[in-house]
């Protein structure tokens, strides 16, 4: 069907050599546009697979195509350089169409997370003035309510389903657009930069609404740039994708290093712990993006007989515990890698291949600046905690603003660096330490409690599948602890048992007062925990308390 001996273009830098200096890259902004890196695979080598989805392989000169006929298909409709036109499509080869096409018109993709509801999509309809909608049926009927509550509505295009026969709003047929579309490039795309806004990206929301992270199209291909030569990716490897196209991490973090080095991605709807193994077998993927609670869930429900046969070689992640970032390699002789970022500051820091500190997020790349900076921004003393700050050399590395909201972007961005809301130390030798959210600092009694500290303690106890720890009030003022547990399937678990067995763990101080248990932690759909949600709901009559037992406490 294919042709995998053809070569995949090369775009000048030492990929699989380690991370480089950004001035040492030939690439220069103006073609830093994932449309035109698509372009030059599928001129290079049309017949490469590209991706694979729901028992289809696409290639290169196949996404090229229908990525011009997409473009088309929305120049069609209306669409041009600069227009926002909202995303809100599950995993599915579509997808890809419209980031490419969208990218080779100039136009900005604002993706709208499939477990959005009516609130969320105003408010991001608000934010970022839309164009035009793309959807699939399935989803439309939230959008209806946004449109209801806005007061007017936007052209949509629909997938997987035929607009009504009298459409009084005017509902286009998105299938019938692209079917009559030219598959040739639309005028005027060579003029699209790299410095241009590409994508409005929600933030995960844990802390709260979501913010539009205005990225440009230089900023997802250098953090693709940076991943493939983290992970040493080449044109044989195979990239498993389970995470949601919404979010950059599928983009940036999957899509483009795979893009740059001419490799080929299995893309699924979602993440199953049951099917991981199973599909990187079927597949033969040689690389796969992690989470923290991932590794967990995998290490707790699959053994090294369920890996048998894999190809799996490196997995690239962020929020793993020590513990669980070593079992893991041990128990499926997978490398992992790491390191920290965000979707406004890209991934600034990365784990030294060889490094023996566990537990550390990694070192500064080259072309970025990192401070651990007081409340006032100055720089503190090496192993002293305190906000982690960002900046970079290199032109379009970190985000353009929020979207909407200068006073937010204004707040982000302070005597020319990005304050990232994280906390975190440096050592003596310049690893970093993350240590958790500034904004989710628990403090009991005067002292500061590293949530990380206790979830990575309670997370030991046999039974545990997940824990999120929580400042709720005291009635004394201040913060008392909670950690809201997961049990594993059939697992007993007593709130007395798992508060005994810390004791000799953690400081008292950090002890929990409040424990309960959950069927699961809210998330987003990157599998982030919602701890704003957990802290909205804070007692509850399934709450144990330590110091009254199962009585109830005054909220």
């Amino acid at each position: 069907m294919t042709n995998h001996s053809v070569k995949p273009h090369h775009f000048g830098f030492p990929l699989g050599a380690g991370l480089m200096d950004p001035s040492a890259d030939p690439l220069p902004l103006q073609e830093r546009v994932m449309a035109k890196i698509l372009a030059k695979q599928a001129q290079a080598a049309p017949d490469r697979p590209f991706v694979y989805f729901n028992g289809q392989w696409i290639t290169y000169g196949q996404a090229d195509k229908r990525a011009n006929r997409t473009a088309n298909a929305l120049a069609a409709a209306g669409v041009k350089k600069g227009d926002r036109v909202a995303i809100s499509l599950h995993n599915r080869l579509e997808y890809l169409d419209l980031w490419f096409g969208l990218s080779r018109l100039g136009a900005i993709q604002v993706p709208i997370s499939t477990d959005y509801r009516a609130p969320q999509i105003t408010h991001t309809f608000k934010r970022s003035v839309i164009d035009v909608v793309v959807a699939q049926a399935s989803l439309l009927p939230e959008i209806e309510l946004a449109f209801n509550e806005l007061g007017k509505r936007t052209p949509v295009l629909l997938l997987d389903q035929s607009p009504p026969q009298n459409n009084p709003d005017g509902i286009l047929d998105y299938a019938k657009l692209v079917e009559l579309a030219a598959d040739t490039p639309p005028a005027d795309c060579e003029s699209v930069s790299g410095a241009d806004i590409g994508a409005v990206m929600n933030t995960s929301g844990t802390t709260g609404p979501s913010k539009g992270v205005l990225l440009t199209h230089a900023q997802q291909y250098i953090l693709g740039r940076m991943l493939a030569a983290d992970m040493r990716l080449g044109p044989d490897d195979v990239y498993y994708n389970f995470f949601p196209m919404f979010h950059n991490t599928a983009q940036a973090m999957l899509t483009v290093p795979v893009m740059l080095v001419g490799a080929r991605m299995v893309l699924t709807e979602r993440f199953s712990a049951s099917r991981f193994w199973p599909e990187v077998q079927e597949h033969r993927c040689t690389v796969f993006y992690y989470i923290g609670e991932i590794i967990k869930i995998l290490l707790k429900s699959t053994t090294r007989q369920d890996s048998e046969g894999a190809t799996l070689r490196v997995g690239w992640g962020i929020g793993a515990s020590a513990n669980d970032f070593i079992e893991f390699q041990e128990r499926f002789g997978v490398e992992l890698r790491s390191g920290y970022g965000s979707t406004e500051a890209n991934v600034p820091c990365y784990l030294p291949h060889g490094s023996p500190k566990t537990g550390a997020a990694g070192r500064v790349a080259p072309g970025f600046e990192i401070r651990i900076a007081d409340a006032q921004g100055y720089a503190v003393p090496a192993g002293t905690e305190g906000e982690i700050l960002v900046r970079a050399s290199e032109p379009c590395a970190l985000m353009a603003g929020y979207d909407g909201n200068p006073v937010a972007t204004t707040e982000a961005w302070k005597d020319l660096w990005f304050h990232t809301g994280d906390a975190g130390k440096l050592d003596e030798d310049g690893d970093l330490y993350v240590t958790g959210r500034i904004k989710d600092a628990i403090r009991v009694r005067g002292e500061n409690v590293s949530a990380f500290e206790v979830e990575h303690a309670i997370g030991e106890n046999p039974g545990v599948l997940e824990v999120a720890a929580i400042a709720v009030p005291c009635e004394l003022g201040g913060d008392d602890l909670k950690i809201v547990v997961v049990p594993q399937k059939g697992a007993s678990l007593a709130p007395e048992a798992l508060v005994e067995n810390v004791r000799t763990r953690l400081p008292k101080y950090a002890i929990p007062r409040y424990v309960e248990f959950v069927d699961a932690l809210p998330k987003t759909p990157t599998n982030k925990v919602m701890k704003h949600v957990l802290r909205a709901q804070a007692f509850s009559d399934k709450t144990w308390d330590r110091l009254a037992g199962p009585k109830k406490p005054e909220s």
